[in-house]
């Protein structure tokens, strides 16, 4: 059992690295630290005239709530990378497998025939895989 095990840890780090590498960080999930210089004294803040310049200054810019909701979860974008791609993937292949008798079928129909065979058995399984963006479902 324990052979078996460390026969099997350079697959998990393949595994984990692969995951890493699909995975990657995007310039907007970072914020960067304000620089502050460390001998320097803070300006006083200036005075405000009015309340109602106080209260337009203290409310929040209101966020499009489309733009946060678009964007996928980490989990959704690991279960697509981790097993929804590779099940795609082999449906390309199978589908590209059926898609050879099919066009055989479709021939008499002409090139829409054919056409047609295409995008259901090859084109909507590359599209799935390959050109979706990832946690995208």
């Amino acid at each position: 059992m324990i052979q078996r095990i460390r026969r099997s840890r350079p697959w998990f780090g393949a595994l984990a690295a692969a995951l890493l590498l699909a995975l990657p960080v995007q310039a907007d999930d970072i914020e960067p630290e304000p620089y502050v210089e460390e001998n320097r004294e803070p300006e006083p803040e200036p005075e405000v005239e009015s309340e109602w310049e106080v209260e337009a200054e203290q409310k929040p810019e209101p966020q499009p709530a489309a733009a946060a909701s678009n964007r996928p979860s980490v989990g959704s974008m690991i279960f697509d990378c981790a097993v929804l791609r590779p099940f795609g993937f082999v449906a390309t292949l199978v589908g590209g497998a059926f898609f050879v008798p099919a066009a055989a079928l479709a021939a008499p129909s002409g090139a829409a025939g054919i056409q047609d065979a295409w995008d259901i058995f090859v084109g909507a399984p590359v599209e799935n895989t390959f050109k979706r963006p990832l946690g995208d479902f």
